[in-house]
């Protein structure tokens, strides 16, 4: 119809070539009387008693996207909240990801306008519901209580306008976020659910905006349903190719890439994977742990299934050893540390299980095993701790080395103290042989290394002479090679701490912290600033630039560094290569959280939903917040 109706269109311009219109809004409409305007693309007609084309224009606006952007260099609206004095609650400019309600259309009546709107709030519930649910009787009829003229749509509908506009608009969305971005870093991730039959494929990419604020998005998401290798290998092959939203290459700085997505005969990229790696490797080959895991998980079992023995339990701990009752978790299979987690649970109720053994048939664990158990946990303690800060989404390649150089610190003095058990003390020593091999490649890679140089909390606290001079001659000619005066100087900011998120990992006994804290501490401003002049002994601005920022005392480690450079504009002429390395991600963007999140979503396409409307509503859910709406 609108082919047809554009046709028409074109053979009555060419007859009444003569008509003045001043408005180029004129090319979709004809005058079909003094005041009545009809569009050429849906026939519909329009009183203009003011004689004016405002309305018009919001009708194509409405109604017809594709032809009111050829009227003028029209995009989607993406918020932005701009204000000219810094405020904590007001920061200088927000990108943030939001689905803006469409003018409405002067043409349409009131009841189609609520009904309209009323279909798109149904079908974003959907991201969260299954799509069997609009179609429960109790749901039907309490929306005939709250809108009775509002009819209820079949699936098809629904998915339709998810997959078609308002996912067009999402992709909009993210498009322009990322336009606008100098340097992004691109992450893959594969997640699977325990039975190895469903999974989530997906791309993301992390990025330093100009005003110093860290973004995140999913550009795409693949929904999976099948086992089969060949067609699994040739989906992770045509991610980044194929996604819909165009990069171009000079801005990709790197890719991060998790254990299941890395290249054939590689390691993974993805600092988190490659450390549960070497806890999966160093447990592998220390049979005596494995065999006290078996105990633990038959004792787990064993309450799990029996329903009188889980009672009696729970009366020793309250009656006989006046402690608060607890339960013994269920073993998860999927956590990478959940054989450790299981083990840490059954000693913390070691006095309970040692009086219920003493009663009944039960797995004994002897006292040395306690210990290993026990041991086994401290050993472990550092590790979960680096994994659980790797994961922030806002934590960047800077952290790597300083946290690895912490937990071979840790591993060292474990292997020393815990001698007397052999078990652990193999445990711990297996354990740095691997975390030695996985992370060798850190100390010779760019993107760790200068990340971390360009962290103002670490600067050059965990280099060797050598790593020393690579990086400042490495520095130097990125810096050469920039275009000087950016024109990205900013307001002096007071320096802020970074969020509550990344506060809580101070724990009451953290481990790493207190290793961070003495290396940082033991590390001599003296030899560093005396490393910087060997290094930067030119009278060059550069090379003076760099010197300065090298005697700059180190910033406190919760503070965040994206705000100091931002404080720091004397620096400004190093903000292009700070917000590209600074925005490597320590590691990739996993798809865990989205994926238990989407559950029902997988359970429609077992009952026909197709995976790529499946794929489509995941990548809205992963970039959708629930007030992006209002």
């Amino acid at each position: 119809m609108r082919t047809s109706a554009k046709k028409s269109f074109c053979s009555f311009r060419r007859s009444s070539g003569t008509m003045s219109k001043k408005s180029n809004v004129w090319q979709f409409f004809y005058k079909a009387s003094d005041t009545v305007a009809t569009c050429c693309l849906c026939n519909r007609n329009y009183s203009r008693k003011g004689r004016v084309t405002t309305c018009l224009r919001n009708h194509l606006k409405s109604k017809h996207q594709e032809e009111f952007l050829t009227l003028e260099d029209v995009k989607f609206a993406v918020k932005r909240e701009i204000n000219s004095s810094p405020s904590p609650h007001h920061p200088t400019t927000q990108l943030e990801l939001h689905l803006h309600e469409l003018d409405p259309d002067p043409l349409e009546t009131e009841d189609s306008l609520v009904t309209a709107r009323c279909d798109e709030k149904l079908a974003l519930m959907l991201l969260n519901q299954s799509f069997a649910f609009i179609e429960g009787q109790g749901f039907v009829s309490f929306v005939k209580v709250l809108q009775p003229r509002y009819v209820i749509r079949s699936r098809s509908y629904y998915e339709n306008l998810l997959c078609h506009d308002i996912y067009r608009r999402m992709q909009a969305h993210v498009k322009q976020q990322v336009d606008v971005l100098d340097s992004i870093s691109l992450s893959t991730s594969l997640w699977w659910g325990g039975d190895n039959s469903e999974g989530l494929l997906s791309l993301s990419c992390s990025a330093i905006s100009r005003d110093f604020q860290s973004h995140r998005f999913t550009l795409r998401c693949e929904a999976i349903n099948y086992e089969c290798p060949a067609k699994l290998a040739c989906c992770i092959r045509d991610l980044i190719p194929g996604m819909a939203i165009e990069v171009p290459k000079e801005r990709v700085h790197c890719i991060i890439r998790d254990e299941l997505t890395a290249l054939p005969g590689s390691l993974p990229d993805c600092s988190v994977h490659r450390l549960q790696m070497c806890v999966r490797f160093a447990l592998q080959s220390n049979e005596v742990l494995q065999n006290l895991s078996s105990k633990c998980k038959q004792i787990v079992e064993h309450f799990a299934n029996d329903q009188m023995a889980h009672d009696h339990l729970k009366f020793i701990q309250e009656i006989r050893l006046k402690r608060e009752p607890s339960s013994l978790p269920p073993a998860v299979p999927l956590g990478w540390n959940a054989i450790f987690q299981m083990m840490a649970s059954v000693f913390r109720m070691k006095d309970a299980l040692t009086l219920y053994s003493e009663e009944y048939n039960l797995v004994q664990i002897y006292p040395d095993e306690w210990t290993d158990i026990d041991l086994c946990s401290k050993v472990m303690q550092p590790c979960e701790e680096i994994i659980r800060i790797w994961s922030y989404p806002s934590t960047s390649a800077s952290s790597v080395i300083p946290l690895v150089a912490a937990l071979r610190d840790s591993l060292r003095t474990d292997v020393h103290n815990y001698v007397s058990s052999v078990t652990i003390c193999s445990f711990a020593r297996k354990l740095l042989e691997e975390l030695e091999m996985k992370f060798s490649h850190v100390t010779s890679d760019n993107k760790y290394l200068i990340a971390t140089y360009l962290d103002p909390r670490y600067k050059q606290a965990f280099f060797t002479e050598r790593e020393e001079h690579l990086v400042a001659n490495e520095v130097l000619q990125l810096l050469l090679a920039t275009v000087q005066g950016d024109g990205d100087g900013q307001p002096a900011l007071k320096i802020i701490k970074v969020s509550s998120s990344s506060s809580s990992l101070k724990m009451n006994e953290s481990k790493i912290d207190t290793i961070l804290d003495n290396m940082l501490t033991a590390g001599s401003s003296t030899n560093i600033q005396q490393a910087a002049t060997a290094a930067f002994a030119s009278q060059s601005q550069i090379k003076n630039l760099l010197y300065l920022y090298n005697s700059e005392p180190r910033i406190d480690r919760n503070t965040d560094p994206l705000m100091w450079w931002k404080a720091n504009i004397k620096y400004s002429s190093m903000y292009g290569i700070v917000r590209r390395f600074l925005s490597v991600p320590a590691a990739s963007a996993s798809g865990e959280r989205l994926f238990r999140e989407s559950a029902h979503l997988y359970g429609d396409m077992r009952a026909g939903l197709s995976p790529e409307s499946a794929s489509k509503i995941l990548l809205i859910k992963a970039n959708y917040t629930s007030d992006s709406r209002e």
